[in-house]
């Protein structure tokens, strides 16, 4: 490999490392809030924690669970239809092409 070559693939993996070690530390740092002059950080996460509550439902846990289970359902059979998808086009014979 030539010496440009090499310099072009250490700066690829540089940008990479760099650019995966900002998305990380921006990842960890999304979910907590900064903190203002006045101090009032308390209703940004009161705010942060309804809008979770909001997200799991509500009643016993025998309708949280199936609630989950027609999720987790519904989600594997576009599994399997993007995969039945995946398979047919996998398979696909080439076509001679009209002039």
């Amino acid at each position: 490999m030539s010496t440009t070559g090499k310099t072009i693939l250490w700066i690829v993996i540089i940008v990479i490392v760099v650019g995966g070690i900002w998305w990380y530390m921006s990842s960890r740092n999304a979910g907590t809030s900064a903190t203002n002059t006045s101090g009032n950080t308390v209703a940004s996460t009161s705010s942060t924690n309804s809008a979770q509550a909001q997200n799991l439902p509500q009643g016993d846990s025998d309708q949280s669970i199936n609630q989950e289970m027609t999720s987790a359902s519904a989600q594997m059979n576009g599994f399997s239809s993007d995969n039945a998808s995946i398979n047919q086009s996998m398979n696909d014979q080439p076509v001679q092409q009209a002039e």
